[in-house]
């Protein structure tokens, strides 16, 4: 019997692909509206789950905001979470690759994704995604009226 992700995922510690597959439409939506406006860069989740094995993914919804960081200003911004959450694993070395993944990934199709929880920081470039980037955006839009809490509360528009 194999047990199904959203199990094995949270019992193992490693809930971020729960989290992206909740949140893709918005995830999909912000990416897209701040790389129309700004270019490339990278899109950061702050979550607030104190205990994420305890959350039951099917039915519970995590609070987050969302933060897209323009390419030029990614460095800056890396090492400033680097001091906040005293990482080492964002070391210049880190931020170089991190920086060539962003310039080379295609937007239209994917996604750099920096989801960050209690000072632990995990990073994920999504691609072969089931929905575009811009087609998230043309979902969320078209059903305003369902995503309106969420685009209020996460301030998506930023």
């Amino acid at each position: 019997m194999n047990a199904k992700d959203c199990v094995w995922q949270g019992l193992l510690g490693y809930w971020q692909n729960l989290f992206i597959h909740q949140n893709l439409l918005l995830l999909g939506y912000k990416a897209w509206h701040s790389y129309t406006s700004q270019g490339r860069g990278l899109l950061v989740c702050r979550v607030a789950i104190a205990h994420p094995h305890t959350v039951d993914w099917s039915v519970e919804t995590v609070p987050f905001s969302m933060q897209f960081v323009a390419l030029a200003a990614v460095p800056g911004f890396l090492r400033s979470l680097a001091a906040e959450v005293q990482s080492d694993s964002l070391d210049e070395v880190a931020i170089a690759r991190l920086m060539e993944a962003i310039a080379q990934h295609d937007p239209t199709q994917s996604i750099v994704l920096l989801i960050e929880n209690n000072g632990t920081v995990d990073i994920n470039l999504l691609q072969h995604l089931a929905i575009s980037p811009a087609d998230c955006h043309r979902q969320v839009e078209h059903r305003q009226e369902e995503f309106a809490p969420h685009l209020t509360a996460f301030h998506p528009m930023d």
